[in-house]
């Protein structure tokens, strides 16, 4: 009930309600003024009509008296005549007398009777008794003085009777219609006032009315705007006051939960993208969006690479950071394969029922081994190399409404982009540990394979058996393939530095061609070149992109079928780039490896050193541009995109 009574539809309603019947009130009032405006004047001509009656029947008796009939139908003419005007004039007296005696005025008013009537002051009920006193004995006297008969009466004795007698009546009428004018004169100013007072009182409460308006509800809500405007603009955490209508109070109520989970989100966001570690991290969401994301445990589970088993990689519990080991729990058959394989948010109302009713379910059971009632797991797996799924979990039951699904739903991008990014950055480093190690041990491996391929060259040229000779062949093929190995690696950890110049894609295209068929690498096998780019130049080192395009011509070689067709083509792109674009039949790759193929140690090829993409990738980065690769229906086709070298004809690229 009190909501309903402090409800903005309720006083608005009641607001124009209540104006309504004011004015329609008013309205009534004045109504009521004129129509007693009017009856008073009609009572005043009806007094009027009476004095000017008696007058006349003193002027009637005096011209009767004064020329009475000498002859019987002169007589009976005036009979009609006289006579049938002095009984209208004492029908007429009757009447009114009767009317301001009883206050019904039906018989000579032209409307019905009874609905406004004036008052009866005391100065008015003495002049209408003096008139019917008045009246009273003059009607008697008249009509004694006309007689019994009223075929034969005595019209001259009846004159002589009102041009004597009815002068009291007269001046009765004049007493009563002068009180009836000062009446109907106060009437009127009492009318008025009735009139002004209500329509003041009127206007007065409706003035009332758009302050109390204004104070609870226009200004509450402008206050709102103007706060949605100041947050717009990047004002986050802003707070307005909760007044005015329950359901102003609802929108302030919103607005500063929403403006409060702004400022939150914006700090997550920074905090998100300055995370470089995962232990941090999750530490950093446990302490201080607990409340925000309404968890009491958080986890970070990781997809290990046989895809066969999760690794708990971090965790918080009421605010504080688990240590010791990172468990691994199986993956197939479990929930977090469901949300991996669906990529949205998974929510576990009844965690214990579940994992009960799901032994498999190995992570499930660990959570509620915590004391965890209610858990939401959050796929990351697109923005991320590393599979990796977010886990949440409360003591509460129930306490993960649709409300909170819905608002993890729509954070449920940022969270993935920001875990992602962690992941990826805490992989990258993993990786740059592997590379600079690994850097080192090449360094040190390099002296003694140098020496150790000097005593094979030593060996392989001694008389020796047809068996010891294979062997000694097959182990300087190895002692080889480890110098490549090395080379490789050495490349791709060290910094580069660019001898940059003007040069011809499409020449460093030719000769890179000429190059493989020299080394006999597309043996038995045909190697296009096109160029549909003519003078396409492009600023970059000459070695280092040879040392590109060769690299991508081997892969393709190595991945054609025999008497197959590679094509290597550079041709025009839109927005002053070129493209050159290396073809081969054969089997595509594999499409989980397509987005993973540039990374190191990732390779397709028995024997691969899994690093040869990868400086194609940096080396490529490190001009400007792009490399992609395409698996195709028939085989593949590598892009390499690079930016055209501006001349002084040329439009500078973007």
């Amino acid at each position: 009930m009190q909501r309903l009574l402090t409800s903005l539809r309720f006083q608005v309603g009641a607001a124009f309600v209540v104006l309504l019947a004011l004015f329609a009130g008013a309205g009534l009032a004045t109504l009521t003024a004129f129509q007693r405006q009017v009856d008073a004047d009609a009572v005043v001509d009806i007094a009027a009509r009476l004095e000017l009656t008696a007058s006349r029947m003193h002027t009637d008796a005096m011209v009767y008296d004064a020329n009475a009939p000498r002859d019987y139908p002169t007589y009976y003419r005036d009979v009609e005549l006289f006579h049938g005007e002095l009984m209208r004039q004492v029908a007429l007296f009757d009447a009114v007398v009767a009317g301001f005696m009883s206050g019904d005025f039906s018989a000579v008013l032209d409307r019905p009777a009874g609905w406004m009537q004036p008052a009866r002051e005391p100065t008015l009920g003495a002049a209408v008794t003096a008139l019917e006193a008045a009246w009273k004995a003059h009607r008697s006297g008249l009509i004694e003085a006309l007689g019994d008969d009223p075929e034969e009466p005595r019209l001259e004795w009846a004159a002589e009777y009102n041009a004597a007698q009815v002068a009291a009546v007269e001046d009765a009428a004049a007493a009563l219609a002068g009180q009836l004018r000062q009446w109907a004169a106060a009437e009127h100013i009492r009318l008025r006032r009735l009139v002004l007072l209500t329509l003041g009182g009127a206007v007065t409460v409706a003035l009332l009315l758009l302050l109390l308006l204004q104070r609870w509800t226009l200004k509450p809500l402008a206050r709102t705007l103007d706060g949605v405007r100041r947050t717009a603009g990047g004002d986050f955490g802003l707070t307005v006051p909760v007044r005015g209508a329950a359901e102003l109070r609802d929108l302030a109520e919103g607005f500063n939960a929403l403006s409060s989970r702004l400022d939150l989100l914006f700090q997550l966001l920074d905090r998100l993208q300055r995370g470089k570690d995962l232990d941090d991290l999750v530490g950093f969401l446990a302490r201080d969006f607990r409340t925000l994301l309404r968890f009491d445990w958080i986890g970070v589970v990781l997809v290990t690479p046989d895809n066969a088993t999760v690794r708990l990689e971090a965790s918080a519990l009421d605010g504080t950071p688990e240590a010791g080991s990172k468990p691994l729990f199986r993956l197939p058959g479990t929930l977090l394969e469901q949300a991996l394989a669906a990529g949205g948010p998974l929510h576990i109302r009844d965690a214990a029922a579940t994992a009960s009713a799901h032994p498999g379910y190995e992570l499930l059971r660990e959570i509620v081994r915590r004391g965890l009632a209610d858990v939401i797991f959050l796929p990351v797996a697109a923005e991320t190399p590393v599979p990796a799924v977010v886990a949440f979990a409360t003591r509460v039951p129930g306490r993960y409404d649709p409300a909170h699904l819905q608002f993890l739903g729509n954070i449920a991008q940022l969270l993935s982009v920001s875990f992602g990014r962690t992941v990826r950055f805490a992989e990258r480093r993993r990786l740059a540990g592997i590379g600079e190690f690994a850097s080192g041990i090449a360094h040190e491996l390099r002296t003694p394979l140098a020496t150790l391929s000097l005593a094979l060259d030593h060996v392989a040229g001694l008389d020796l058996p047809q068996s010891s000779r294979r062997r000694v062949t097959l182990a300087k093929a190895e002692a080889a393939r480890m110098d490549r190995l090395i080379a490789d690696m050495l490349l791709y950890a060290k910094p580069l530095k660019l001898a940059s110049e003007p040069v011809d894609l499409g020449t460093i295209a030719a000769a890179s061609a000429d190059l493989v068929r020299a080394q006999h690498a597309c043996a038995d096998r045909e190697l296009d070149v096109a160029v549909t780019a003519p003078d396409a130049q492009v600023l970059g080192d000459r070695d280092r992109l040879q040392q590109v395009l060769v690299n991508l011509l081997m892969n393709a070689c190595e991945a054609a079928p025999m008497e197959s067709r590679i094509s290597l083509t550079v041709e025009a792109r839109d927005g002053n780039r070129v493209a050159v674009c290396v073809r081969n039949a054969g089997t595509p790759p594999p499409p989980e490896l397509i987005g993973r193929i540039f990374e190191p140690f990732i390779s397709t090829k028995a024997g691969g050193t899994g690093l040869g993409l990868a400086i194609v990738q940096r080396l490529t980065a490190l001009h400007g541009g792009e490399v992609a690769l395409h698996a195709l229906d028939d085989g593949a086709q590598a892009v390499v995109t690079l930016p055209l070298y501006a001349t002084s004809d040329q439009t500078p690229s973007a």
